[in-house]
């Protein structure tokens, strides 16, 4: 059965067969407190007192049973903090596999996340990382070319058909001699560096160039990443 010291309120267990039906005297091996338990549970609520004329000592007398297997509140305590200690591991552990999927969904789609937070853009290039930037969602439309003397001028819209916000990719120019000779290429960037979901934004561009106006003009997206 267990026992409670009335003093530091330690636990023990004892054999409650050895425990004699009159009572028996324990003394309690963290305090040294002595009281007497009976082996119905019934402890007796007053301390014996020692006779120090006897040199009396309680725990050697035969009457005294020896404690065995004491509990102490420090193994509770001890218990608790491996406890807290365990519970602190794991939820460390879902901290940083939060931390690492993170991490790894934002290189995955940097493209995208950099298309609505443009300024991470620096992060990738520091960490040496480079972003591809496609062109599945993006179509010209509305494209209109015309001459005026040995001026072309091309204009037209990039629309994203796409359901998400992307970055919008440089505009290549190419004018083509009706023998089939390449005359120029020219390279130019559309108004915002960004479009949404089904928006558009414009580009124009303006070139100088000796050729005939039956020449052919090739407009198409420019492949581009961050370096």
């Amino acid at each position: 059965m267990l026992i409670t010291c009335h003093n530091c309120e330690t636990i023990f267990q004892i054999d409650k067969s050895k425990i004699a039906q009159k009572g028996q005297q324990v003394k309690c091996s963290v305090c040294a407190h002595v009281w007497t338990i009976f082996p119905d549970n019934e402890e007796e609520t007053n301390t014996p007192k020692l006779n120090l004329n006897r040199n009396e000592d309680l725990s050697t007398e035969a009457t005294t049973q020896k404690l065995q297997g004491p509990k102490h509140r420090q193994d509770i305590l001890e218990k608790n903090k491996k406890s807290n200690f365990l519970a602190f591991l794991i939820w460390l552990f879902i901290i940083c596999m939060v931390l690492v999927l993170g991490i790894f969904a934002l290189i995955t789609y940097r493209a995208t996340v950099t298309a609505y937070y443009p300024k991470l853009s620096t992060f990738f290039e520091l960490a040496g990382i480079n972003i591809n930037y496609s062109s599945e969602s993006l179509a010209i439309q509305n494209l209109q070319t015309d001459w005026k003397d040995d001026i072309l001028r091309v204009r037209g819209d990039i629309f994203n058909n796409g359901s998400m916000r992307v970055h919008t990719l440089p505009v290549k120019i190419t004018v083509i001699d009706p023998s089939g000779l390449l005359l120029s290429t020219h390279e130019i960037w559309p108004d915002s560096i960004t479009i949404d979901a089904s928006e558009h934004v414009p580009f124009f561009a303006q070139i100088t160039i000796d050729a005939d106006e039956k020449a052919e003009i090739q407009v198409d997206f420019l492949s581009y990443k961050s370096k």
